[in-house]
């Protein structure tokens, strides 16, 4: 995991307010943690968080894009080398992946499931195709949000749900 060699200013609560636009910055262990997942656009207020001292050794990784534009293997690894989630899917995606949010999920195996909430930041998750064949929303009706998919078996399938409390 990478950590700032730079030494980043003292803030005066241990979960003080950031945001990216205006510089505003978390002690060298923590990261600014946006509640929407947006990495600070519009000068929006996050919130500094303790980096995990270590994360689970994920038996699957799921490649997740961060507020650096770099992947890690997981949302713990992202939060530990000191950046928050990338809801905007603005990383580079690999050949055979689509983006889901801050996910990254396989073309041929997988579908995103995008979970917008009304009190609390957007879910992604990137659920495992049943179907036989060329994947298609056809072969999704009967997920859970299946009557609101978009995509082909070229660009990926996102079932997008109704927002939930």
């Amino acid at each position: 995991m990478r950590r700032s060699a730079t030494p980043q200013p003292a803030m005066v609560s241990p979960w003080a307010p950031c945001a990216a636009a205006r510089r505003a910055q978390c002690k060298a262990l923590e990261y600014c943690d946006f509640a929407d997942n947006g990495c600070g656009i519009g000068d929006q207020t996050g919130t500094c968080k303790r980096r995990p001292d270590a994360c689970p050794l994920a038996i699957v990784a799921s490649p997740t894009c961060a507020c650096d534009a770099r992947i890690y293997n997981s949302e713990c690894e992202a939060a530990a080398s000191g950046f928050d989630l990338n809801a905007h899917g603005t990383c580079d995606v690999a050949a055979g992946r689509f983006t889901c949010g801050y996910l990254q999920c396989e073309i041929a195996t997988q579908y995103c499931r995008r979970e917008p909430h009304l009190s609390s930041e957007e879910t992604f998750t990137c659920a495992p195709l049943s179907c036989t064949g060329t994947p298609s929303c056809a072969c999704l009706a009967n997920e859970r949000c299946g009557n609101a998919c978009m995509g082909s078996a070229t660009v990926g399938l996102t079932l997008t749900c109704s927002p939930s409390a």
